[in-house]
């Protein structure tokens, strides 16, 4: 080989190196740092020369966040746990179909849930399930039996220890509402969570206060998604989790974005998380999620006593319908802060009365106060605004993008939410002037 040859070979050697080390998958996703850091370490191993960044944000913005950005500047890869996301993505032209990609013993359903699109977009990654975890020490320490399922949480015992954050503010809590509303219906379901609201002493601003404020102590029990009750558990803790009832089992999706800066990375990426290897790594300490792989429960690796997706598929609500999850994915969150988050005050202050009232009608029963008490109760418990009219009330306002009647719809439900507080707490005050 002549000199000029061997110097242009030497050149494009070099040149490729640079592009291969120069090789950039970006990840969009709002999953935990622990999670995303040993996916990051392990692919970056397994391919010398690539690395993978990730973009962190709230699957309640990605519409927003994938079409603020022009196609060929977007991330290659969308990651998260919301399938009312994906649907959405999907829906805004958002995602590229994946054909085959994945382990091929990746089943299409597991039970009555759909692991992956049925139009190919987005695939199941992982399963996740719903449930309260609890600090062992705090509930002892007080004598308080741990809780089993969503009513245990509003017995009077846990009034004062319980944390939740809001629905608006983290889709895995959007889901834990969607739950028990689909699963009790829509009036017995917000009397459910409203009275599960009443006993928190705190609704935290965002989600991760929820396990952060159950392990350190600070309460006692709190809503959270599998994998942040087992984490702290298997990390040592004292801490424990359970799935409650109702519940809903979703699945972790993982697509490609339309649009993407290294399309062919992320490929690469999705084929890595729904391999094998990949799958193994869920079982982690720090990551326990349920592979949706079901050969990897067979293995060394699988820590003592990890949830099986049989049983946990089974203790989810039966006919739960994701599309009227998505679809009223505003409605529900913008209910709940008018009655829980922006009114928490004044919704403990009823909670407190009534509990207190109870306790002495148990000793002392008297008709007309438990009238009273069950009139206050009706109040204080009651979505202000029907099902169909909440949609309705939505839908209207956001098809004429007008935010000022649809602020005018949420003010007027926080409106009577505020009158129904207010008399409840009177007729509870005089339910307690009776028996005391």
């Amino acid at each position: 080989m002549s000199l000029a040859l061997r110097v242009l070979a030497t050149l494009a050697a070099l040149l490729w190196a640079a592009v291969v080390r120069s090789e950039v998958i970006t990840v969009a996703s709002p999953f935990p740092k622990e999670l995303l850091m040993v996916y990051k370490r392990a692919i970056e191993e397994q391919y010398p020369g690539l690395r993978v960044q990730y973009v962190h944000f709230p699957a309640t913005n990605a519409v927003s966040f994938l079409q603020d950005r022009a196609p060929g500047t977007r991330p290659d890869v969308f990651w998260g746990s919301a399938p009312d996301t994906f649907l959405s993505l999907r829906r805004n032209g958002l995602l590229e179909q994946l054909g085959d990609l994945g382990d091929r013993g990746i089943p299409e359903r597991i039970g009555r849930l759909q692991v992956n699109d049925s139009e190919g977009y987005f695939k199941g990654q992982a399963l996740s399930g719903y449930g309260i975890m609890w600090n062992t020490r705090y509930l002892a320490a007080r004598g308080i039996a741990a809780p089993r399922d969503w009513r245990d949480l509003t017995r009077p015992e846990y009034f004062g220890h319980v944390v939740m954050s809001s629905p608006s503010r983290s889709s895995t809590n959007h889901l834990m509402i969607e739950a028990i509303l689909q699963g009790e219906g829509w009036r017995e379901g917000w009397a459910q969570i409203l009275r599960i609201a009443g006993n928190c002493g705190l609704i935290a601003d965002r989600s991760s206060g929820v396990p952060n404020n159950v392990t350190s102590g600070r309460f006692g029990a709190g809503l959270v998604v599998d994998f942040l009750g087992l984490t702290a558990r298997y990390g040592g803790l004292p801490v424990d989790f359970t799935y409650a009832r109702p519940s809903v089992v979703s699945v972790a999706n993982i697509a490609l974005v339309r649009g993407a800066r290294n399309p062919a990375g992320g490929k690469r990426f999705i084929e890595f998380a729904l391999s094998a290897a990949g799958q193994e790594l869920l079982l982690r300490p720090e990551i326990s999620r349920l592979p949706v792989l079901a050969s990897v429960y067979g293995g060394p690796q699988l820590p003592k006593n990890y949830p099986r997706i049989k049983d946990v598929v089974e203790r989810s609500v039966g006919d739960y319908d994701p599309d009227l999850s998505e679809m009223r994915y505003q409605v529900v969150g913008a209910i709940f802060d008018q009655l829980c988050t922006y009114r928490e005050d004044k919704l403990v202050e009823v909670s407190r009365l009534l509990h207190a009232a109870e306790k002495l009608l148990a000793s002392r029963p008297d008709r007309k106060a438990s009238a009273l008490l069950e009139e206050a109760r009706e109040l204080a418990f009651r979505p202000p605004v029907g099902e169909q009219e909440a949609l309705l009330a939505h839908r209207n306002g956001n098809a004429r993008a007008d935010i000022a009647q649809l602020a005018a719809y949420e003010a007027a439900w926080g409106q009577q939410a505020e009158a129904n507080y207010a008399k409840a707490r009177r007729l509870a005050e005089q339910a307690l002037a009776r028996v005391r």
